[in-house]
């Protein structure tokens, strides 16, 4: 594994977004990503970060053959535990002034294997850089480099455009559209733009346009975050992957959020009989990502999971205004013979792209 698929791997293993990374190391989440991405390299101070927040040494991080570290066995732990338990409870001062010793000269040796790797990490790192800057120099051209430790901002585009929508034909799947102008172009440069979220990645060729720059579109489904790439292959078959954008928390912004409870009233039973009057304040939150915010809403009733009768939401009227997305409906639902248990109520809000939501009022 690539130094970027294992953060990225011990990332996830961690609950952790990039965002989430970023911020506890005081860096940015395109920074994560680009590590991830393989685009660039930690710093060893960042490396250092990274192996504490994650519990596994530099050289681990480091070294593409190196495997993570095995958790350590438990049953061990407590059979070492039970052993010392039937131990004598008394050791002679003697002995135990020799295992204190040693456990401090092993503490010392570790500390000394620590700060020698990572005087080798260091030493790597600048000889890595030295080579990116020696082939740079003999390729004579200006393309962009990600050096180990440059968190900076390149500025690769000189203007550049993401945006995403749902598919209105299939609202498990995400419309992305985006154009690119890189800052630096070369002759004979192929262009395709590649999507990457979670483990999946999707790409399609880039169709360039009078202005230098370029454009795509790509049809995905459903994810939570995802991160585009424009990938520029010279004549050499040398490859430039610029970030484009990075986009997070996706499916909740084209989610709907609907909160509903009966302000007044409620069902009742008497002889045998449900009624169903009162009032029921619905309040509905459209998300920022949804291009089209409207909106239908209805309460309905269900006996033993029937439906047996519905009205439509009613605007609050403040002031002669209407609320927007605040609804206050007189329920006029009726009297129904049964008992209590068989019915249930509902607000049930479609929205422009024919998704449905319910909840039933407190």
């Amino acid at each position: 594994m690539t130094t970027g698929e294992k953060i990225a791997a011990l990332r996830r293993e961690h609950k952790l977004s990039q965002e989430a990374l970023g911020e506890k190391l005081g860096l940015s989440r395109q920074a994560v990503s680009k590590w991830e991405a393989d685009q660039a390299v930690p710093t060893m101070d960042n490396l250092m970060e990274l192996s504490r927040l994650f519990g596994v040494p530099v050289d681990t991080l480091l070294r593409p053959d190196a495997p993570f570290p095995a958790a350590p066995a438990e049953d061990g732990a407590g059979k070492e535990s039970e052993d010392a338990s039937a131990a004598p409870e008394t050791p002679s001062a003697p002995r135990q002034s020799r295992r204190n010793k040693a456990v401090l000269i092993g503490g010392a040796a570790l500390l000394c294997v620590s700060l020698a790797l990572n005087a080798v990490c260091l030493y790597q790192i600048a000889q890595l850089k030295g080579e990116v800057q020696a082939l740079r120099s003999q390729a004579g051209n200006v393309n962009t480099v990600y050096y180990p430790g440059t968190g900076a901002d390149t500025g690769d585009f000189a203007d550049s455009s993401e945006h995403m929508t749902l598919d209105p034909e299939n609202t498990e799947q995400l419309i992305v559209t985006f154009s690119a102008v890189p800052r630096v172009a070369s002759d004979g440069e192929t262009a395709k733009f590649l999507l990457r979220g979670g483990e999946q990645s999707w790409e399609c060729e880039a169709e360039g346009d009078a202005g230098g720059g370029y454009r795509g579109s790509l049809t995905i489904p459903m994810v939570d975050e995802y991160s585009v790439y424009l990938v520029l292959t010279d004549r050499n078959g040398g490859t430039r992957n610029l970030l484009l954008a990075s986009e997070y928390d996706i499916e909740n912004r084209f989610s709907i959020d609907v909160q509903a409870y009966w302000s007044s009233g409620g069902p009742t039973f008497s002889f045998g009989k449900n009624t169903f009057t009162g009032t029921i304040s619905t309040y509905v939150d459209v998300h920022d990502a949804l291009e089209d915010t409207s909106f239908t809403g209805r309460i309905i009733l269900y006996q033993n999971g029937k439906e047996i009768a519905e009205q439509p939401l009613e605007y609050r009227i403040s002031d002669g205004e209407y609320s927007p997305n605040i609804y206050d409906t007189e329920v006029r639902l009726g009297t129904f013979e049964g008992r209590m248990s068989d019915f249930s109520i509902k607000v049930e809000i479609t929205d422009a792209y024919g998704r449905v939501f319910t909840v039933a009022p407190d």
